[in-house]
C-alpha cells in the first residue's frame, strides 16, 4: 500500500501540536495500554504517516514521553510521541505516488497518525532514477538498501564524522568502493594521515609516499616555501622580502624566453635552480661585507643548505638536477590516465611534522588550481582524513594557507568540479566554514556534547531530531542526512571484506602481551626505519 492509499490500520494516536517541522502526537489509549508483546509498537526512529488534504506526510519518531507518570493501577497516563517531519507522498500528473522531501501542507490538529507499512518504507527510502550506489541498509527495515546519489553526494561535498573506533575509515572506504565499482575511471586523491588505506584499495590505488613521489620545492608558492624556510625566525619580515626577490629572479633566469619570463610571478609553478639563489646570496653578501644585512644573507643561505642536506626533505629537494617534471607529478597525483587505479593515496605518515600542514596546503591548492585550469574536464574528489588537524577552528593553530585552500574548495569547488570529503573525529575542532559546506553528512557515534552541538549548528536539515541517536549508535551505524541520500535515515553500513578494511583497528593488547619479544633484529629494523624516517 502506498502513502496515498486508503488508511485502514488502527490509528496510533492524534496530532495535538504542530510547530515548524515538529509534530506532537498523543498516543491512543489502546496503544498506550498495549503490552510490549503486541504488534502495535512505537520506538525511536520509527516512521509515522499522517494524512492531509492532498498528501500523506511522513515523520520520524524522535521522542517518547509521559509528562505525568501515574502509579501502577491508578488512572491512565497521557503518553506523547515527538515526530520530526521528513517529507510527503503526493500524486504525479500520471497518477503515480512519489515521495519528495519537505512538507507543503502540514497535518492539522486531531489528524490521526499511523505506522508506516513496508510498502510505505520502500516508497520513502526509494532512490530517484539517478546514478546511485548502495552503502548499507535502513536500520528499521534491514531489507531496504540505503543508496547514495553519486552526483548529489560528490557535487555538493560530504563529511564522515564519528568517535575513534566507530568505523569512520571503513565507512569512507566502503563509500569509495561503492562509487568506484560503477565509475571505474574516477579520480580520487586521499590524504592518508596514518597509512591506513593502502590495504583497503590494493590494486585500485597508486600509493604515493616519500620514497616514490616528488613534490619539488618549486611547486610550493611563496607562502608555503617561506613557512618552511623562515618559521620561527626573529627577522622573518626582512628575510621574507629578500627571499621573494631572489626566488623571482631565479625563476625568471630559468625561463629561456625573455617575454615569457616577464609574465612570471613569485607564485608561478615553474622550476628554478637553488644554485642561482645561492649564487645571488653570495654575491650580495660579499658586497655588504660585515654589515647586518650581510648576516641576513648568510643565515638565509645556511637555512637553505640545512634543508637540502636533511634526508627527511629529499622529496622536496631531489638529488638530480632541477627539471620540469610537473606533468608526471600531476599524472601520478590526479590519476591521468587512470590505468585501472582511480585512487591516489598520499601517505603523509612519514612527512616531517613541522611541515605537514604546508604539504597539505600544497596538495589542496594544486587540486583546486588543476580543476580551475582544466575547466571541469576532469572532476575529482579530495578526501581529507583527520581534517581537524590541518583545518582547525582555532585561528591560532594550523597553517593559514592550508585552511584557506580547503575553505576555497569547500566554497567554490563545486563550480570547478572538485568534490570534498571531510573525515574527522572532532567536528567541534574543525573550521566551521568547511563543514558547513558539506551538504551530506554521515554521523557515526559522537559522545562528546560539544561535537553534537556543533553538528546541530552546522546542519540545515529538518531532521535534526535524528541527531538525538548519536550517542547510542552502534559501530558501523550512522545517521545519514543531506542531499546525497533520498531522505535522512539511520543506516547500517554494509560490511567490508576483512582483507579490504583499512588498517585502523585497535592494537590487540591481550594477544600481544602473552608473548615476549626477544629478538635483536627486531629492534635493529625499527632503529633503521626510525633513522631514515621511512616505513
Amino acid at each position: 500500500m502506498d502513502g496515498l492509499a486508503a488508511v485502514v490500520e488502527d490509528a496510533l494516536g492524534r496530532v495535538v501540536a504542530v510547530s515548524g517541522s515538529q509534530v506532537l502526537m498523543l498516543m491512543a489509549p489502546r496503544v498506550a495500554a498495549a503490552a510490549s508483546g503486541t504488534k502495535v509498537s512505537l520506538y525511536l526512529g520509527a516512521l509515522i504517516k499522517m494524512r492531509t488534504a492532498v498528501s500523506t506526510v511522513f515523520g520520524v519518531v524522535t521522542g517518547l514521553s509521559v509528562p505525568k507518570p501515574e502509579l501502577e493501577g491508578q488512572q491512565a497516563e497521557l503518553k506523547f510521541v515527538e515526530i520530526e517531519l521528513v517529507g510527503e507522498v503526493v500524486q504525479t500528473t500520471s497518477g503515480r505516488s512519489r515521495f519528495r522531501r519537505g512538507v507543503a501542507i502540514f497535518p492539522g490538529l486531531g489528524e490521526s497518525g499511523f505506522a508506516a507499512t513496508p510498502d510505505d518504507l520502500a516508497l520513502v527510502y526509494a532512490c530517484p532514477n539517478v546514478a546511485a550506489s548502495r552503502i548499507g541498509t535502513i536500520h528499521q527495515a534491514r531489507t531496504l538498501p540505503l543508496l547514495v546519489m553519486t552526483d548529489e553526494l560528490l557535487g555538493k561535498h560530504f563529511a564522515v564524522l564519528g568517535n575513534t573506533g566507530t568505523g569512520k575509515s571503513c565507512a569512507v572506504a566502503l563509500i569509495l568502493h561503492a562509487i568506484l565499482a560503477k565509475h571505474k575511471n574516477g579520480h580520487v586523491v586521499l590524504l592518508d594521515m596514518h597509512n591506513e588505506y593502502a590495504q583497503s584499495f590494493r590494486d585500485k590505488a597508486e600509493v604515493l609516499n616519500l620514497g616514490n613521489f616528488e613534490l619539488p620545492y618549486w611547486l610550493f608558492n611563496f607562502e608555503e616555501i617561506e613557512e618552511i624556510l623562515l618559521a620561527g625566525s626573529r627577522e622573518r619580515q626582512a628575510e621574507s622580502a629578500l627571499l621573494a626577490e631572489l626566488i623571482l629572479l631565479a625563476k625568471q633566469a630559468y625561463i629561456a624566453d625573455p617575454k615569457a619570463a616577464k609574465m612570471i610571478t613569485v607564485d608561478t609553478p615553474v622550476p628554478y635552480r637553488l644554485g642561482d639563489v645561492d649564487r645571488m646570496l653570495d654575491d650580495a653578501a660579499g658586497k655588504l661585507e660585515k654589515t647586518r644585512e650581510a648576516g641576513l644573507y648568510s643565515r638565509l643561505k645556511a637555512k637553505l643548505t640545512s634543508l637540502r642536506s636533511d634526508p627527511r626533505f629529499a622529496f622536496m629537494f631531489p638529488a638530480l638536477a632541477v627539471r620540469d617534471n610537473m606533468q608526471s607529478i600531476l599524472s601520478k597525483l590526479f590519476r591521468i590516465p587512470v590505468r585501472n587505479k582511480p585512487v591516489s593515496i598520499v601517505d603523509l605518515s612519514s612527512v616531517p611534522s613541522e611541515i605537514l600542514n604546508v604539504v597539505v596546503s600544497v596538495l589542496c591548492r594544486m587540486t583546486f588550481d588543476f580543476a580551475l585550469w582544466s575547466e571541469r574536464s576532469v572532476p575529482m574528489l579530495l578526501v581529507c582524513e583527520e581534517a581537524h588537524r590541518y583545518c582547525p577552528a582555532d585561528q591560532r593553530l594550523g597553517f593559514e594557507p592550508a585552511k584557506r585552500a580547503l575553505s576555497r574548495i569547500a566554497k567554490e569547488g563545486r563550480k570547478y568540479g572538485v568534490a570534498l570529503c571531510v573525515v574527522s573525529q572532532r567536528p567541534s575542532e574543525l573550521a566551521p566554514e568547511v563543514l558547513s559546506q558539506c551538504n551530506t553528512i554521515f554521523a557515526l557515534r559522537l559522545s562528546n556534547a560539544a561535537d553534537q552541538d556543533f553538528l546541530r549548528g552546522a546542519l540545515r536539515e529538518s531532521a535534526l531530531g535524528l541527531l538525538e541517536f548519536l550517542p547510542s549508535l552502534g559501530n558501523a551505524e550512522a545517521i545519514a542526512m543531506g542531499e546525497g541520500v533520498p531522505v535522512p535515515a539511520r543506516l547500517c553500513f554494509d560490511e567490508l571484506p576483512a582483507n579490504y578494511r583499512p588498517m585502523s583497528g585497535t592494537a590487540n593488547f591481550s594477544s600481544a602481551w602473552t608473548n615476549d619479544v626477544d629478538n635483536a633484529n627486531f629492534l635493529n629494523s625499527i632503529i633503521e626505519r626510525w633513522r631514515r624516517a621511512g616505513r
